[in-house]
């Protein structure tokens, strides 16, 4: 698809028109939504993160034709960046149109509405008509739910807790969840085989306004690979870094810097972030895939990072968040490491950190995180 015809496009999406919403089940117009955003932004017994919820309803309802959307800072500090309201309709007409979301469906905003995933969901309510419900962005969200849903979008966190607490009945009330902003632990795929709920892995960055892929984790028609949504394309440059073409949300091709194995023009399995690689004496280590390995035996959170050796240029190094284990437990880890790992892929030492660092938007933060071991 051309440049010109995808301008085209999107100047088609006409985003002037999507002005009302249903909010925790009730209609509102844009003049009721003004008052209400107003009345909720003065109030000073409301929250911050629902305050969020509202500033970005009236960003919406203003005749500007762009927003501003702070990144995550997964790779740096977060920025702001001004993104079209036009390509926002896009992305969230092709997700309502893979889930099924129409008036007829209720959904529930569970991510904070400063970052790019919990305004795509509120826009996605402005397109698709459907009756959006929220709760506070944190780790138990789920736990907070007393009613049926038919989408959601969460972070792993906020599916791990749901483990953690062994309250599946709350997942179980969702139809669909996508999960996105951090890669999944294999142990807490895994946990997900025996959940009727479709749970969606999501490919995606603030440029391509969330998701442009997707990859189902359980059920019979779970797959290993992200399968692009319609009007989306992928290519790799000579770095097997992941290029995408999806010309509804952005014009031109976005180079990223996550090396995949490409299947084909619509499907890739993601390896890792080649900013990311760990060059130990000679030998790349994505720390994404290493760390994948060990999720079934480490129960804390942990994270593989490296620090500057004079014989090896980088030395692997595991961190792992928590107190320093005994001595029979650091024994049957070393025991599985050996097992589970590559020779040269074992880490040279093992650390542990109270607190493993991590971005303002909850990822982590592995520029941080080096940095502290060094």
């Amino acid at each position: 698809m051309g440049v010109e015809k995808a301008k085209i496009l999107i100047v088609n999406q006409n985003w002037t028109i999507y002005k009302t919403l249903k909010l925790n089940g009730q209609f509102y117009s844009r003049v009721e939504l003004l008052a209400l955003a107003d009345l909720k932004i003065k109030d000073s017994n409301i929250p911050d993160w629902e305050k969020a919820i509202y500033y970005f309803i009236i960003e919406w309802l203003d005749l500007k034709e762009f927003v501003s959307v702070k990144t995550s800072g997964s790779t740096g500090k977060p920025k702001n960046i001004e993104i079209e309201k036009d390509r926002m309709v896009a992305s969230a007409k092709a997700s309502n149109s893979f889930f099924s979301l129409d008036e007829n469906k209720k959904a529930l905003l569970c991510l904070s509405a400063e970052y790019i995933a919990g305004k795509m969901m509120i826009v996605r309510a402005f397109v698709g008509g459907f009756d959006l419900h929220y709760v506070e962005p944190k780790s138990d969200a789920l736990l907070l739910i007393n009613q049926d849903f038919d989408f959601t979008a969460v972070v792993p966190l906020q599916l791990e807790s749901v483990f953690k607490a062994n309250a599946i009945q709350s997942m179980k009330r969702i139809k669909k969840i996508i999960v996105g902003g951090a890669a999944m632990r294999q142990n807490l795929v895994q946990q997900l085989e025996n959940i009727k709920t479709e749970v969606w892995a999501t490919y995606g960055m603030t440029e391509t306004l969330t998701h442009i892929a997707l990859q189902r984790l359980n059920g019979k028609l779970k797959t290993d690979y992200f399968l692009g949504l319609p009007n989306v394309e992928f290519a790799v440059d000579d770095r097997s870094c992941l290029r995408i073409q999806a010309p509804l949300v952005n014009l031109y091709p976005v180079q990223t810097n996550d090396r995949v194995d490409l299947l084909d023009a619509k499907r890739f399995r993601f390896l890792g972030r080649v900013d990311f690689v760990i060059n130990s004496g000679g030998i790349k280590y994505s720390p994404e895939l290493l760390e994948q390995k060990l999720a079934l035996y480490i129960e804390n959170n942990f994270a593989f990072s490296s620090k500057d050796d004079e014989l090896l240029g980088e030395k692997l190094i595991l961190v792992i968040e928590g107190v320093v284990y005994s001595k029979e437990k650091f024994k049957q880890l070393n025991n599985q490491i050996k097992i589970v790992l590559d020779r040269f892929e074992q880490p040279k030492e093992i650390l542990f950190m109270t607190v493993i660092p991590k971005t303002s938007n909850g990822k982590l933060d592995r520029i941080r995180l080096k940095d502290l071991i060094a």
